[in-house]
């Protein structure tokens, strides 16, 4: 299945900044970025990201074990904007930046721990796309989960829609 991840350059822009602060002691930052669903021409299903909400430093949970963990409060906080917010049928992301040049892809503490959350994104908005974006500091790879679905496709590509354009296809996916 064909699925392609778009988002405006100044919105690319706003997430990149975000991320790349410090925080007080995670290793990383994480925030969430939301979506709504569209068709490709030719067939395929598109995420046009439309709003980047930042996790904030009090809801971040101090864990030596992965780059960053977030509590309750921010989940809880998507889930009630994307709830209270139909019929927009916007979808979740989460997303993080990877501080390296080139191709990116989930660590295997993302693979664990991320998958784990989209449960509870359906369970919100039940007819959306939803799912995890991982940028590195100059592409992006993008897994999505269809409505229903339990495991994610990949998305095919990351346009960032401006100027500069970029496109971030995919590759293997991993």
């Amino acid at each position: 299945m064909k699925i392609e991840i778009r988002l405006t350059g100044s919105l690319h822009a706003e997430i990149v900044r975000d991320l790349g602060r410090p925080h007080p002691f995670a290793a990383e930052r994480v925030g969430f970025v939301f979506g709504r669903a569209g068709s490709l021409a030719g067939g395929g299903n598109l995420v046009l990201l439309n709003r980047y909400h930042a996790i904030p430093d009090d809801q971040y949970l101090e864990d030596e074990t992965v780059g960053a963990r977030i509590g309750s409060k921010a989940l809880t906080w998507a889930m009630q904007a994307v709830y209270y917010g139909r019929p927009a049928r916007e979808g979740i992301f989460h997303i993080h930046l990877h501080p390296h040049q080139g191709k990116t892809g989930m660590s295997g503490t993302d693979k664990r721990e991320i998958p784990r959350l989209m449960p509870g994104f359906q369970s919100v908005g039940r007819e959306a796309m939803h799912g995890v974006i991982i940028l590195s500091r100059d592409h992006g790879m993008g897994w999505v989960w269809l409505p229903g679905r339990k495991g994610p496709v990949v998305a095919g590509a990351i346009s960032v829609i401006g100027k500069p354009l970029g496109i971030f296809e995919a590759g293997d996916g991993k």
